[in-house]
């Protein structure tokens, strides 16, 4: 049996004792009934006192919270949908301390609601590395509405350049022959980032 199909046949008990003593699993389910009430609500200072729970373990379910944390709020991004450059700058901030350069692409629908974020290159950004076609596949396959382009600046600093201008009018244009238009570039620093269209919005009017 596939590790998959035996997990979706664990009860909240045994997935517990996947990584806790099954003493403590089966008191943890008794007391707060499932394991989100137990991962999102049970303060810290009481799953110290239960027995079989020790410093290893806590420190562990502390980093399963913050992983379930940012899928939350991930979630409700999507949801919400993208209503400007902040909330672009938000979802790709992870971009923010990497040491090369990485192209993203945001595929929306027509709501402006998230279809799926996709890398398209890692390595430093020139007209040539971002060709329209590669860009805009994943868009046609996901029968996107529009996109967003997402690249971040290892320097930090989130000020444009000139392969960043040259780029994004290559985009704009393969855009409007596809009807997938791009709405905006968004370039990610340490201490933000900067939307292209805000500052360059003659660019889409061409």
């Amino acid at each position: 049996m596939e590790l998959d199909d035996r997990l979706k046949r664990l009860s909240e008990e045994e997935l517990l004792s996947e990584f806790l003593p099954k003493e403590s699993a089966a008191h943890l389910i008794r007391e707060y009934r499932s394991i989100y009430q137990i991962m999102i609500h049970v303060p810290k200072t009481e799953l110290e006192a239960v027995y079989g729970i020790g410093s290893a373990k806590i420190k562990k379910i502390t980093y399963i919270r913050e992983v379930m944390s940012r899928v939350q709020e991930g979630r409700k991004q999507e949801i919400k949908g993208i209503q400007g450059p902040a909330d672009v700058i938000e979802y790709f901030r992870f971009l923010e301390d990497k040491q090369q350069e990485e192209f993203w692409i945001l595929l929306l629908n027509a709501k402006n609601r998230i279809i799926k974020s996709q890398q398209i290159t890692i390595g430093t950004l020139t007209a040539s590395l971002v060709a329209p076609r590669e860009t805009y596949y994943p868009a046609i396959q996901a029968m996107a509405a529009g996109i967003i382009a997402i690249h971040n600046h290892p320097s930090g600093v989130s000020s444009e350049s000139k392969e960043d201008l040259a780029v994004t009018e290559r985009l704009i244009k393969a855009g409007k022959i596809l009807d997938i238009p791009l709405l905006d570039h968004v370039i990610i620093g340490r201490s933000g980032g900067a939307s292209m269209r805000e500052t360059y919005e003659y660019l889409w009017r061409k």
